[in-house]
């Protein structure tokens, strides 16, 4: 794992702040979305921004 890759690990502590979900990882796309995929959130340097901009 390269210092801005985020660590997978993190998926079974982290939910949506907004509704609760349980977050899923886009490598490609570098964002953790619900399960639902209707709200998604940047990760920036393997930090996850779970707020709104």
């Amino acid at each position: 794992m390269r210092d801005h890759d985020f660590d997978r690990k993190w998926l079974d502590l982290l939910v949506c702040p907004k509704t609760g979900q349980e977050l899923t990882y886009d490598s490609k796309k570098k964002l953790l979305l619900t399960k639902d995929k209707k709200i998604s959130y940047a990760i920036t340097n393997g930090i996850p921004r779970l707020i709104d901009d």
